[in-house]
């Protein structure tokens, strides 16, 4: 084997060897990408069912409710309480929006935060959670817009 064989053959060598290298990098990042999405996932369920476990804990507090007798929560007197009952984690955000129609309200859970070089992004969970189905309205109670 000559000279400029042996050079020509270690640089093939030297060029697969470091294509196989970037693609067990990259093979790295992916696994630890969705390493990362599971926790934050399992982060945002756990806060979830402690909600909707909260709230249905706490039926037939009126002052959760937006008027004595109604059927309908008040998003801001819900927040208030969470917050007090329900301490987050830190990087999770917690938001009660009223439902457009009806009395239910979305619990909106977002963990992360967009950051320039972030490897996962913000994830949100959201669940509409009704004063019926979480054992607030009694057969007297009426739904108000």
């Amino acid at each position: 084997m000559s000279f400029t064989e042996l050079m020509v053959s270690s640089v093939l060598i030297a060029g697969t060897a470091t294509g196989g290298m970037h693609v067990w990098g990259q093979a790295r990042l992916a696994a630890r990408i969705g390493l990362l999405k599971q926790e934050q996932l399992e982060a945002l369920e756990v806060q979830l069912l402690a909600g909707q476990r909260w709230l249905s804990a706490a039926a037939h507090d009126a002052d959760l409710l937006t008027a004595k007798g109604s059927c309908s929560f008040d998003a801001a007197a819900v927040s208030r309480a969470a917050d007090g009952a329900l301490p987050l984690p830190e990087g999770l955000q917690r938001r009660w929006q009223p439902q457009p129609y009806g009395g239910g309200l979305w619990l909106e859970l977002v963990v992360g935060s967009p950051q320039k070089g972030s490897l996962v992004g913000p994830l949100l969970r959201r669940q509409l959670l009704t004063p019926a189905g979480t054992g607030w309205c009694l057969p007297n109670l009426k739904i108000q817009p």
